[in-house]
């Protein structure tokens, strides 16, 4: 037993020997561990960061619209598949499901195509840019793709779509089942008080009364003033020739 003794220092001077050595191996395992997990966790991040940026429905407003589209100046923002609706539309409500699962659709993000909606009863002017409410019914949807605008048609109950079926028109037959069209230039501001005042009118027996008296008012505003103004110059006119003949009469 006594020859065995020496072992345990001998074993004490190699792992001193070979300490340093075991810390850098360990310390270089452990940094790429680290490494490795740390990239794993930013590659996850980014394709969160990534998923949320296409999976979701773009709100559209009157003062975003164009700006986010570029529906008329043809710029590449891609193209957009839009709902037009209206709150408390059991229509409407059924469609916007469908339009988020779209939205998530690998596919269609890699051809640029954005989902977006549009609530009509907060903003009108965007709205009636693209639809006559009087006679063209919610919920719409439109594809603009391409400096070109396509309805989706309404042969049958916007209740039975899938996700399938809207997707197939918006990659291959939006074509064959929609006739393209101009897209409408955006309203001139004079264009978009116009189109609010006849909107408030048609809702409202007082205001399109009050409208109807104010125009009376002012149309006999301008009659007056034109009148007064006739008068004005004939009356000058009339001094100006009784002018000129006093001095033939004293001659």
């Amino acid at each position: 037993t006594e020859g065995n003794k020496p072992m345990p220092n001998r074993l004490k001077i190699l792992c001193k020997a070979y300490e340093p050595h075991i810390r850098n191996a360990f310390s270089i395992v452990w940094i790429d561990y680290t490494a490795k997990m740390v990239s794993i966790i930013v590659i996850f991040l980014l394709s969160l960061v990534v998923a949320k940026s296409y999976a979701e429905i773009v709100t559209l407003t009157d003062l975003t619209f164009e700006h986010q589209t570029q529906a008329s100046t043809g710029g590449t923002t891609g193209s957009w598949l839009i709902l037009f609706h209206v709150p408390n539309c059991r229509a409407c409500d059924k469609l916007k499901p469908i339009l988020a699962d779209l939205s998530m659709d690998d596919e269609l993000h890699e051809n640029g195509v954005v989902m977006g909606s549009v609530d009509c009863s907060q903003h009108a002017p965007v709205c009636h840019r693209f639809f006559d409410p009087s006679t063209d019914k919610l919920p719409m949807m439109l594809y603009l793709h391409r400096g070109k605008l396509y309805r989706y048609p309404r042969d049958e109950e916007f209740g039975t779509f899938d996700d399938t079926k809207l997707k197939s028109f918006l990659l291959t037959q939006y074509a064959q089942r929609s006739e393209a069209q101009e897209i409408p230039e955006p309203p001139s501001s004079v264009g978009i008080l116009w189109k609010q005042i006849q909107l408030t009118a048609g809702n409202s027996p007082m205001v399109r009364y009050a409208l109807m008296a104010m125009v009376s008012i002012i149309g006999f505003t301008v009659f007056m003033l034109i009148i007064t103004l006739v008068l004005n110059s004939f009356k000058k006119d009339k001094s100006m020739k009784s002018e000129e003949e006093e001095p033939k009469k004293n001659q």
